[in-house]
């Protein structure tokens, strides 16, 4: 499913990450929400969004220091600052790092929402075309081209043969068993790799040119989405667990609940679990493969938690990133 757009939202305040991720969500796009400012600038460093909407009020990082990396990142990435802060001198400072616009809390869900289409909108209107330096669209770089023609699709494999600024010439080889050509104005995806992730796109064949071989001249993208590659595989394996969620400042949790893993990986786990824990929480886990002595622990970050896909005695799944965990696993997942 195509998207209006990617939207990061930054707030400490959980609870309205979830209201406003529903009803973007709902409108189309897809939200990816964290609470505290070092969250907001390394998912701006690993991932390409369209607009940021940040409180300037943030743990860890605040809004304003996370905003100064932001702009050393992506200087061109539009960012709504929505606050409760009434400093003067803090939003004239967010104002020099070129802000799109201001909201003031709290705000009306369907104005934030049409504030969000129409800064996305503008900056499309304004970078239509994609910088002629990027790594994406090097010649002969090799693409999976799905064209789409009505209720039938047709894929194949090809390659990059030119660019430039508005468009890019790809070479479509002919299958045996086709016959007619490929029209113009036909849709199209691509899809390329690259070492650390795989990126598709959506766009339409500008003009086609048929001899000495199918040369297919298309419109460059509006939107890019990436899918990362994962950096550890991951092992399917049952293996009792524990898990808690630290206090905001770092501090442990009281005490552990019993919890079961999905899988396993050297860089995270998946946990089955009976309550919903929000992305973006600290959580300590302890695995439990053999006895309760037998524990190899570990600390993560909740990347996405949804509901399990068979009713059981654990209703959630959470996907969980380790922050740090016991080199012991390594013998674990090796068994």
């Amino acid at each position: 499913m195509v998207t209006k757009g990617n939207v990061l939202v930054v707030d400490d305040e959980v609870n309205l990450c979830r209201i406003l991720g529903a009803k973007l969500a709902k409108s189309g796009y897809s939200v990816v929400a964290v609470h505290d400012g070092q969250q907001a600038v390394d998912k701006v460093r690993e991932s390409d969004f369209d607009v940021v909407l940040l409180d300037l009020i943030l743990p860890k990082m605040d809004g304003l220091a996370a905003l100064a990396e932001i702009r050393g990142m992506r200087s061109s990435l539009p960012v709504i600052v929505m606050t409760a802060c009434e400093n003067a001198e803090a939003m004239a400072q967010a104002k020099s790092y070129g802000v799109s616009a201001y909201v003031n809390k709290p705000f009306d869900l369907d104005n934030l929402v049409s504030l969000v289409s129409d800064t996305s909108a503008h900056r499309e209107s304004t970078s239509r075309g994609i910088p002629n330096a990027t790594v994406l669209f090097c010649v002969d770089q090799p693409v999976q081209i799905e064209i789409l023609n009505g209720g039938n699709s047709r894929v194949c494999s090809g390659w990059i043969r030119d660019k430039d600024d508005r468009t890019l010439t790809v070479v479509a080889p002919r299958r045996d068993d086709e016959t007619g050509s490929i029209k113009p104005r036909s849709q199209v995806k691509l899809g390329m790799a690259t070492t650390d992730a795989y990126y598709s796109f959506a766009t339409q064949i500008l003009r086609t040119i048929e001899a000495p071989e199918r040369l297919l001249i298309l419109d460059k993208p509006c939107v890019i989405y990436r899918v990362q590659r994962r950096e550890h595989p991951r092992l399917a394996l049952r293996v009792p667990a524990a898990y808690g969620v630290c206090g905001k400042h770092g501090t442990g949790p009281d005490s552990l609940i019993e919890g079961e893993t999905v899988d396993i990986s050297m860089g995270g786990v998946s946990l089955a679990v009976r309550e919903e824990i929000a992305a973006g929480e600290i959580v300590k886990i302890e695995l439990r493969p053999k006895t309760v002595e037998d524990v190899i622990h570990a600390m993560g970050e909740v990347v996405r938690s949804g509901r399990m896909s068979v009713a059981g005695q654990y209703n959630y799944v959470l996907a969980c990133k380790f922050t740090s965990v016991d080199e012991s696993l390594h013998e674990l997942l090796e068994y």
